[in-house]
């Protein structure tokens, strides 16, 4: 072959191999082209050499073409970059994320105590042991007299009550390590645990207290005086005419009494609200927001029988109606909380303890409708 011939080929590999550095070349063809450029290089000066021998001229010095030498450099920056796009950059702080606790413990979604606790009528007795309640059962009706005739006695009826002091408790205990954690407030949410604690046994006892020792007077109990006169209203199951029938039987015979309040299990109002007409209409308008039924103020408590339960036992008391100031809950000493780190003090484990002085019994005369699950023959 022509040695001018070869060494033009060789000036435009170099020049193509030079244009490709300035193209996004992959790495493994860049360094491939390096290798070839230097062997094109190589190879271009043995031809000069060849050349200059054969013309018999004048061996002219090498002059360095500072542009393969800048060519060289481009390949290696240009490598070096492709190479750092190949990794992925992950910094320290995704590899070892220290572990994270959350500041705020989450409550229970959900109501953990009947509202009948705070609109019941609550009184201020500090410090005192009973409480003696009188109330009227009827009043008296004037008459026609002659003259010279005795007047007519008028005397109002009177009942008598007493409503004596129970002591409800309530016992935690924590390790030393969940008061001392400051990111979470374990120790108050212990705090507020035994508020509910001794909330939830006063529900209870408003509706279910026997009357006995160191117990509420319920609603539900036989021993509440005041509605010893009433005969409890009897229902099989929740029907369209229920409703009616519960508010007609309260009160007395001269009104339609207002402002008295339903005091029945979830179910049982479950019960109502599926309640339908033949045409397929709802009988009853419940408002869960304002909780009414019909317009009437109903409140859920758990201690309620539901009366369309088929495992509610006939006889058993399911629903209350009255106007809920007719139920007094005296409080004889405020919510006193102890803490302790003596009982297990070798534990490591810290002592909490609270009671309040209380009771409560129905002092309204008829305050209140029992309802109970009827016994079917």
């Amino acid at each position: 072959m022509n040695l001018e011939i070869r060494r033009k080929e060789i000036e435009n590999r170099l020049t193509e191999i030079r244009g490709l550095v300035d193209n996004e070349a992959d790495l493994i063809k860049l360094e491939a082209m390096e290798t070839e450029t230097t062997a094109l290089q190589e190879e271009r000066s043995m031809i000069d050499k060849k050349m200059s021998i054969a013309t018999k001229t004048e061996i002219k010095p090498i002059i360095i073409d500072n542009r393969t030498q800048i060519d060289k450099e481009k390949l290696e920056l240009r490598g070096q970059q492709l190479r750092e796009k190949r990794v992925i950059q992950v910094s320290s702080e995704e590899i070892l994320l220290p572990e994270h606790t959350a500041s705020g413990l989450a409550p229970v979604p959900f109501a953990q105590v009947s509202s009948l606790v705070d609109r019941v009528n609550v009184i201020n007795l500090n410090g005192g042991e009973t409480y003696k309640k009188s109330f009227v059962k009827a009043n008296g009706i004037a008459g026609t007299t002659l003259e010279g005739q005795p007047y007519t006695e008028t005397e109002p009826a009177f009942g008598y009550l007493t409503i004596t002091k129970v002591k409800i408790t309530a016992y935690t205990e924590i390790t030393e390590e969940l008061e001392k954690l400051p990111s979470i407030p374990y120790q108050a949410e212990v705090l507020r645990n035994i508020n509910i604690s001794l909330k939830k046994k006063i529900s209870e006892q408003i509706l279910r207290g026997a009357g006995t020792s160191n117990t509420f007077t319920g609603i539900f109990s036989d021993a509440a005086v005041a509605l010893a006169d009433k005969t409890p209203l009897e229902i099989a199951a929740i029907t369209d005419t229920s409703l009616d029938d519960i508010v007609f039987a309260y009160g007395g015979d001269e009104e339609v009494e207002g402002g008295a309040v339903l005091i029945l299990n979830k179910n049982d109002l479950r019960a109502f609200a599926g309640l339908k007409t033949q045409e397929g209409r709802k009988v009853h308008t419940i408002d869960y927001v304002s909780k009414t039924i019909d317009g009437i103020p109903y409140i859920i408590n758990s201690h309620c029988k539901a009366i369309a339960d088929s495992n509610t036992a006939a006889g058993e008391y399911g629903i209350a109606y009255g106007a809920l100031k007719n139920y007094e809950v005296p409080i004889f000493s405020s919510v006193e909380i102890g803490k302790s780190t003596d009982y297990k003090f070798k534990d490591g484990i810290i002592s909490y303890k609270a009671s309040v002085f209380t009771g409560g019994n129905v002092v309204g005369y008829n305050g209140f409708l029992r309802i109970k699950k009827k016994v079917t023959a």
